[in-house]
Order: structure tokens, then sequence, then C-alpha cells
């Protein structure tokens, strides 16, 4: 495959002329019966290289399927082959983890074949303007599980636009990047509806419903603290996997989280993006979603999906885990009864941020100022502020969000303090990045794609020249006028763009939707490179660490939150936390530290990130978890399982089957 112009508009593949309309994005939708010439030679390559890799699974050798990647490509293996997600780049890397597998594995070749599911089809793909090739979906199979894998192949070498160079008889297609991931435990598979037919039409759904809650709240398996979307997919997802768990949420009512958000609140991220797990949104639903429409439907979702919340609840300090029992002994208090509990499980998923974090000031210094200083957790509307003089600490999206607010409701003067560069995405930019998750497309195709997606790749496109011009090209002229009026713009700490930033940070830059305009009109000031060093002694406003000063009424901290685990050392105490791994950012193999994955410590687990992460990673986190329950984690891994028969889960679904401590996996 080429390219015809340095464009990249067009492509010839096997004689046919591909133009960009007729590719299909990265991770997008094509139909089955949508089929061209071209869509059956990409076929015909994906088929060639799964055999090869189908032969070299057989022969179980990990030489002969690393020589079937480029040598700079990825491997990307969820719970097959290890009890964890792992990232493999490079040839030797990826046969030196294959090596020490491979002949535990008992893959059946037979099974392995392409998925012709919707959406899933193979295509071209474009993953920049320089990286495309052929991608396609297929399915295997082991005595234990069910698998699920993606291929991203390129061309190794530069090669005409011939026939013979096309067909893959000389080997030339290599893995840009393979998924390989376990999709269920055989036995075991998530569960689909149901018929809604109970007891031969002799019990009402308000006895079926009693009888389950009854049967979760005796003895729950899992524990789940918070309610946010978070908590309520892994629950979901949990629930459909027979494991029997309590969601414990400190408010109200489900949905509080985002109810006692700043108003003007809505989601940046397109409603393909941020749709629940089982529950796509209504037809007419809005492209970015308010918030308290957010609130209204985690509330609605947690009673359509039968999920068992206990909300002004929350757990008590000091809970204990025996190692020999491997249940955790926690006592929570549920609106005002106290209630111990023994599940096996405890998932963290009040979100990636703890506490909100303020910047350190003096009492002695705070105590001088005459007006009033909050943190963005507390702002409840610019109403309250017209006519002040607002200093806006921070410059990411809820600084961003709060200054279009204040303006909007008639402050007498706004500044936004940056302390570092920022990163401002346009709408037009964004969309593209997230043209991954197109409308019409079932979101759990979307999903599958893009976590086929290697960050550690992903990122190292990003940072090429090529891809960074692009990303300047969208946004250029708007970084230029901001920064003339004082705003310092840099795109990701390495040149990574918006997602190095996500995972790096989850912070440092705002997808914009006004707020960059008033700063280039002048209607909102900036100051940048420096913090607030005290308040004045006069109390009428602040000093700079420049030495200078700005009388100000209200001082907005826009500063962000701590890390979740210092805030849980308060209920699980320091030396538990601190056995965990460390939550959010990259490890060195560029998979997400700490969450849906094992913590550190054996039965406690944190869940994070946006809706995409939790909607897909609860999968990963629900295996983990029924791996445990059933026994299976005393094998090497769910591919090792010579066959059911040699799995003893006491003969019963959910009984927690002792097994291997999964934080050593």
């Amino acid at each position: 495959m080429k390219a015809t112009a340095s464009t990249h508009t067009r492509y010839i593949i096997f004689g046919v002329d591909l133009k960009v309309s007729e590719r299909r994005p990265s991770c997008s939708w094509t139909s089955k019966t949508a089929m061209t010439a071209g869509t059956l030679e990409h076929r015909q390559v994906a088929v060639s290289w799964l055999a090869k890799f189908s032969c070299a699974l057989t022969r179980k050798s990990a030489r002969a399927v690393s020589e079937l990647f480029l040598p700079d490509g990825w491997l990307r293996d969820s719970l097959v082959l290890s009890w964890d997600t792992r990232s493999l780049e490079g040839r030797d890397r990826i046969e030196e983890y294959l090596r020490a597998r491979l002949p535990l594995a008992h893959f059946d070749s037979e099974t392995l074949k392409l998925d012709d599911a919707p959406g899933l089809a193979s295509a071209v793909f474009s993953l920049s303007r320089d990286v495309h090739g052929i991608e396609a979906a297929f399915v295997f199979e082991t005595p234990m599980l069910h698998g699920r894998g993606f291929m991203r192949l390129q061309l190794e070498a530069e090669t005409s636009d011939s026939h013979s160079d096309f067909v893959d008889s000389d080997g030339r297609w290599k893995a840009l990047s393979l998924y390989i991931a376990t999709g269920d435990i055989k036995g075991h598979e998530e569960a689909d509806h149901e018929l809604g037919v109970y007891g031969g039409h002799t019990l009402s759904w308000d006895e079926v419903l009693t009888a389950r809650r009854l049967d979760v709240e005796s003895n729950p398996e899992v524990l789940v603290i918070g309610a946010g979307q978070t908590g309520l997919q892994v629950a979901a997802r949990l629930q459909q996997m027979n494991i029997r768990t309590i969601i414990v949420e400190r408010n109200e009512r489900v949905g509080d989280n985002w109810r006692k958000r700043y108003p003007t609140l809505s989601l940046n991220t397109p409603r393909t993006h941020h749709c629940l797990l089982y529950a796509p949104f209504p037809r007419t639903w809005p492209t970015f979603t308010p918030r308290d429409k957010v609130a209204s439907w985690l509330e609605l979702y947690a009673e359509s999906l039968d999920l068992t919340v206990w909300t002004s609840s929350c757990p008590l300090p000091g809970p204990t885990y025996d190692s020999s029992a491997r249940r955790w002994s926690v006592t929570v208090n549920k609106s005002g009864t106290f209630i111990t509990l023994h599940p096996a499980h405890i998932i963290i998923a009040t979100g990636t941020l703890g506490d909100p974090f303020t910047p350190r000031l003096t009492s002695a210094s705070l105590s001088l100022f005459k007006g009033r200083t909050l943190h963005a957790a507390q702002y409840a509307g610019g109403t309250s502020f017209a006519r002040a003089r607002v200093l806006v600490v921070g410059a990411g999206t809820s600084a961003a969000d709060i200054c279009q607010d204040l303006v909007a409701r008639g402050a007498h003067a706004v500044t936004m303090l940056q302390r570092r560069p920022t990163l401002v995405v346009s709408r037009k930019a964004a969309d593209a990045e997230f043209a991954a998750w197109p409308e019409g497309v079932p979101v759990e195709v979307s999903d599958f794609c893009v976590a086929a997606s290697p960050l550690g790749l992903l990122g190292r496109i990003a940072r090429t020249p090529a891809e960074r011009e692009r990303r300047a090209e969208l946004d250029r002229e708007m970084w230029e006028k901001l920064e003339r009026r004082g705003l310092k713009i840099e795109d990701g700490s390495t040149g990574g763009g918006r997602r190095e930033l996500v995972y790096e940070r989850l912070g440092g830059y705002w997808i914009d939707v006004g707020a960059a305009k008033l700063i280039i009109n002048g209607k909102v000031a900036v100051k940048s490179g420096v913090e607030i060093a005290r308040f004045a002694e006069d109390g009428a406003g602040v000093v700079f660490t420049d030495g200078s000063s700005m009388d100000v009424d209200v001082v907005i901290f826009a500063t962000g939150y701590e890390n979740i685990r210092p805030s849980m050392k308060r209920i699980f105490g320091a030396e538990v936390i601190d056995q965990t791994q460390p939550v959010w950012g990259l490890d060195k193999e560029g998979e997400l530290r700490g969450c849906y994955r094992p913590s550190g410590h054996p039965g406690l687990w944190y869940a994070a990130g946006d809706f995409y992460h939790s909607r897909y990673m609860s999968k990963q986190l629900a295996l983990l978890i029924k791996s445990d329950l059933l026994g299976l984690t005393t094998f090497e891994n769910l591919a090792s399982i010579p066959s059911v028969e040699a799995v003893d889960t006491d003969g019963k679904d959910g009984k927690h089957g002792g097994g291997t401590d999964l934080r050593h996996m």
C-alpha cells in the first residue's frame, strides 16, 4: 500500500483507488454488506497473516510469533497470557514475553478466525497521515476462555502498487499492533437480557427484585465505594457476571456528585463517548450532556439496571483484611445504621481524584483578606459575583468554564492566573480526536477498537513532527492570538497533545467552548507564570511571586484535586494504601497505572478515569474478580488452563475458591 501524494489523500491497493472518503477512520464502523473489491483484498491480507499467527501459536514458537510484527510493533495482552494487561514494544520484548508463556498456553487453532461482526470487518485504517494499513478483528478460544483480538498490519518495506506487492505471498505484511483479550470465561459468560417472566408467570417483578437484593445484601462478594458513573458501570458489569455487589454512596441521591458542581457544566466529550454501559442514550439526547442531565441519567441508570445502591452511606474507617479467609471486614454507616459486611473484594470507585487541592497559604495571610476565597468544587455559579473583581487561579477546564460564566453573569473584572503552560483545543480538533466514537456505531465496537491501540504507540505517533503539525494547523491561529494576550500554550509536556496531558496529569488543557474568545477579546485578563505569594496586608488583594499585586474581591482556586490514594488513607489507613500502586499515569509499558488491574493489596481495587475507561475496562476488572472467586488464579494465566475439568470451583458459581494472590501477578 502506498500513498500517491504527500497529502496522503489517496491510496492504491490491488489496483483499487481508495479516496479518503472511502477509508474508514481508525476504530470506525463499516457494514458487512458494504464490502468492496478493496475490502475483499483487505480480508485476504488479514486471513493470510492470521494463518501464519495460528501456525506460530500451534508450534508454541515465541520467535515465529515475534517475526510477524514490525521491528517496532506492539503486542497488547489483556488477561490471556497474564493476570494483568501488558503492552510490549519491539520484537525482542514480544519474544521474551511469549517465551515463558506460550509453552503453557492451550490455543485452539481451529477457533482462530476473522470476526465479521458488524463494525469489525477488515478495512483500511489511518492512525495519522503517515501511519496507515489494514486492520481486522478476530476471535479465538482456549479450553477456558473465549478470546477476541484486533490486528493492524503494515507493509514492512516500500513497494509498488502492483498486484504481487499486495498479496501476502512474501510475508511482508507485519503487525504494527496486535491486541488479544479475554472476552469471557467459559461457563461463566456475561449475561444478556432476561425473558422477564418469572416462576412460570407466578412471581411479580417486585418479588423477584426483593429476593435478589436480599441475597446480595446478605452475602456481598464485592463492595463498590462510590455511585458515580465509574462505580455504577463497574457494578453493572459485575452484576451481569453474576457477582453479588453492593454500592455505597455518601450522597443522598445517585447523581448528586454532579448536581453539586457548577451549574453551567456540560461534558466536552460527545454523547457517543460518554454513554453508559448497556444503556445508549435516546436519539434526541444532546451531543454534549449538561450537568443535571448527567445526574438524572445516572439515577435512572441505577434504578433501571436494578443495582443495589445504599445512598447516604459510607464505610467507616478501619476495614481489615483476613488473608487466610481472603475476606474483608468493613462496617458501613447505612443512613445511620451500622452494618458489618464481609466482601471478598472492595473497589474504590470514587474517582481518580480525591480532596480539592488548594495552594498552601499561611493562615495569617488568609486572615488578612477581606474578600472571599473558595475552591472550584464550591463554585455554585457566577450570579453572586456580579460586579466583583475575581481572580481565578488555574488554567484548565474548570478555570475556563468559570471565567466564562463570571463574564456572562456580570463580574466587574475577571483574571485567569496561569501557573504553567496550557493546551487549548478547539472544538474542531477535539471532534477529530473523538471521531473514534462515531454516531451510529455500537459503543462496544468503538471501545474495542480504541482499546486495541496501545497507548505507547499512540503517544509515539502523537509526538511525530507530522502529527504535531496537523494539530497546529487546526489551532495555530487561536494559539497565536491567545499567546499575544499572555496565555502560554504547550502541546503536551513532550509534544504529545491532549491525550498525553490526560494520562499524565488528568488536566493542563481545556476544550474550548468560548473562554478563548473572551481572552482574545480582552474580557478575561491573563496573568501567567506566577503564583500567589500571599494576601496583601491591607486585605484588598493578592501579592504574586514576582512582587506584583492585584486588588480583588474574590479568589477562586480552580487548582484541581489531590490523588485518590491520600484521601483513602482516612478510611483504610496508611498501612493498606501504601501497599497499593500509584493511581493514574502510565507505567513503563504505557499501561494505565493502578486502575482495573491488581493494586498491590489483595482484594482491593481502584476504578478511575472517564466514561470510556469504566465502561470498557470494567470487563477486565470483572474477569479478574471472577477468576479469583472461582479459584482460577492458581494457574499461570487463563490460557494455561488445560480444561474446564482441571479447575476446582467447588461446584458452585460465585463461591470464593481460594486462589493465588493477584497482587503478585
